[in-house]
């Protein structure tokens, strides 16, 4: 019995380390999020470019991407808040790629943005972004 109860308790212990791992995971995320937000309110999209992923990189030149983010920013404006919808995780040949869609409030509009991030050295570094909103339409 004393046995039982000793190994019980040991498998709750190995539960509650790869859920603060989980955690901590989560963590890096959420402020990989916050970090793009705050670039972005400042008007740094050449820095988001620049920090990311190659992938991400390789899918437009610099200069596209600024100039995207611009008009995203003229119609939406300034992130005033967001908050997870969906997140899920995938781990392939040793690379966890993450999924995050965001519920967000620009000051002028809400809007569903989509993170793609792979996780490296502790670091969630950004593959791809979508921003969907109702004034970010072509009519």
């Amino acid at each position: 019995m004393k046995t039982f109860i000793a190994l019980a308790l040991a498998c709750l212990g190995l539960g509650l380390t790869a859920c603060l791992g989980l955690n901590k995971i989560h963590e890096i995320q959420d402020s990989a999020v916050t970090h793009f937000h705050d670039q972005y309110n400042n008007d740094q999209a050449g820095a988001i470019w620049d920090e990311a992923h190659a992938r991400f990189q390789g899918a437009s030149e610099k200069e596209a991407f600024i100039a995207y983010m611009q008009v995203v920013k003229s119609k939406l404006g300034k992130v005033t808040s967001t908050a997870n919808f969906d997140r899920r995780m995938t781990t392939a040949k040793e690379i966890t790629t993450v999924y995050l869609i965001q519920e967000t409030r620009f000051e002028n509009a809400r809007a569903k943005e989509t993170f793609t991030l792979i996780m490296e050295g502790g670091h969630a570094i950004l593959v791809s972004y979508n921003v969907q909103s109702k004034l970010l339409t072509v009519k």
